[in-house]
């Protein structure tokens, strides 16, 4: 009894204080990022993935018109500068999946918020588009992730 108690802790402190692995930028860079300057040529598209407890061990991937962009922590953004065009984002787990697709606009911002919920069998995942000053708020408490898309 006494291993099952351990055992059982150390798994819920992995589930509730884990930490996904994910690529950080600099902090300059992150700083950067949340100036939140337009690029009159280019759409400015943000992912953020908010802090939670709850699932904060598993990273969540994410994809751009199907190219891998990436993986999300809790607690981080990634952001892309695009040219104007339409753009399916998508991220997935075991259980689920989401796509949000943006028309992007030179010289304007995109907010998607993701999120990951616990499920049977994994995490559930949810990506949903935030208005702009939903997403500058969100994205200022977050640490900015590089990118491995290239466009």
């Amino acid at each position: 009894m006494k291993l099952f108690i351990n055992f059982s802790f150390i798994v819920i402190t992995i589930v509730l204080f884990g930490c996904a692995s994910t690529s950080k930028a600099t902090i300059d860079k992150s700083d950067a990022a949340k100036t939140f300057n337009k690029n009159p040529e280019l759409g400015v598209v943000y992912v953020y993935r908010p802090g939670r407890a709850v699932g904060a061990a598993t990273q969540t991937q994410i994809k751009i018109n199907g190219m891998d962009a990436g993986g999300t922590g809790p607690g981080t953004f990634f952001r892309w500068e695009l040219p104007a065009g339409n753009y399916k984002f998508s991220c997935f787990t075991v259980e689920s999946s989401a796509v949000v697709e943006v028309d992007v606009k030179a010289g304007e911002h995109y907010f998607l918020r993701q999120d990951e919920r616990l499920g049977i069998n994994g995490g559930r995942v949810t990506l949903k588009a935030v208005d702009e000053k939903t997403g500058m708020e969100a994205v200022k408490k977050y640490n900015l992730l590089v990118s491995t898309y290239d466009n």
